[in-house]
């Protein structure tokens, strides 16, 4: 795999700002386009809160990374379908990936010199965390040769395949926690304290915007200065996803494509891009590999 030609200590001209809804400060409820009252007043009142709460902390990241002198910040609204961040209020010298049918969850990565993180929440199951999941309430585990790991750590695992660092994470306490212990040296602001799956202490939103500001742009030097290095994954992979009801059957197995049980299904795949394509998108590793 070709790794970045401007990853290297100096050159972070341009970051991928990953988006999520759920560690924003404010946010401790399930996105409402889900609820039963979706078509209602309430309904729009709550949801169009979540956008503003989501552009703000944005917003604040996008500012960050400018006082630090980049010149291009891509914005990945990378929470369901990407309707969440409010673009007419989006920071104006940002850039925006949104839309159902990207061809790839990552895509304009491979323009950028780093990976930056806003919203985020904790991996499914984590005690105490907020609105924790991995993609889906009804996936039970993701894990990346052999390891559980989080809607994050799979964006940070791309961007190092690609020679990209991954110098800043904003999110639920837990969340931070979780980016510290997988990225060394990662910058994090903390944006609520949880307490369990719907409820948290929050932060005032004013204060973590200041702070995602000051901090975005102190990730930055970090980074330039070589301080944190890209994280990748041990070559070959496997990733397994394990559902928490029956969701799989045994004709659904495929060359690289193993059926570990009717909750389990395992991909393999010589690098981390080249398994996505496939678990994702359907690619065949034999066509990759070419």
């Amino acid at each position: 795999m070709a790794r970045h030609p401007r990853a290297s200590a100096k050159a972070i001209k341009s970051i991928y700002l990953m988006t999520d809804l759920e560690g924003c400060a404010g946010v401790d409820d399930w996105d409402p386009r889900h609820h039963e009252y979706v078509n209602t007043a309430r309904y729009i009142y709550e949801r169009s809160e979540m956008q503003r709460l989501l552009t703000g902390e944005v917003n604040a990241c996008v500012e960050g990374c400018l006082d630090a002198g980049v010149e291009t910040v891509i914005v990945n609204d990378a929470h369901g379908a990407g309707r969440t961040i409010l673009i007419e209020e989006l920071h104006p010298r940002a850039l925006l990936v949104k839309g159902k049918q990207r061809p790839r969850w990552w895509i304009g990565l491979e323009r950028c010199d780093a990976i930056f993180h806003v919203g985020m929440h904790a991996i499914s199951d984590t005690p105490a965390g907020t609105l924790c999941h991995t993609m889906s309430k009804g996936v039970k585990d993701y894990r990346i040769n052999g390891r559980a790991v989080s809607e994050f750590d799979l964006a940070i695992l791309i961007a190092g395949e690609l020679g990209l660092p991954a110098p800043f994470l904003s999110g639920e306490r837990n969340a931070c926690r979780q980016a510290r212990r997988f990225v060394p040296g990662i910058v994090t602001v903390e944006t609520k304290e949880g307490l369990s799956i719907e409820s948290a202490i929050h932060r005032s939103p004013i204060a973590v915007r200041a702070e995602i500001r000051e901090r975005s742009a102190a990730a930055i030097e970090k980074a330039r200065q070589g301080k944190v290095k890209p994280v990748r994954a041990k070559s070959p992979c496997t990733l397994e996803i394990e559902m928490r009801e029956p969701h799989y059957k045994p004709e659904q197995a495929a060359p690289w494509k193993t059926f570990v049980n009717s909750r389990t299904m395992r991909w393999h795949a010589p690098d981390i891009i080249t398994l996505l394509n496939f678990a994702f998108y359907n690619q065949s590793p034999r066509k990759a590999w070419r």
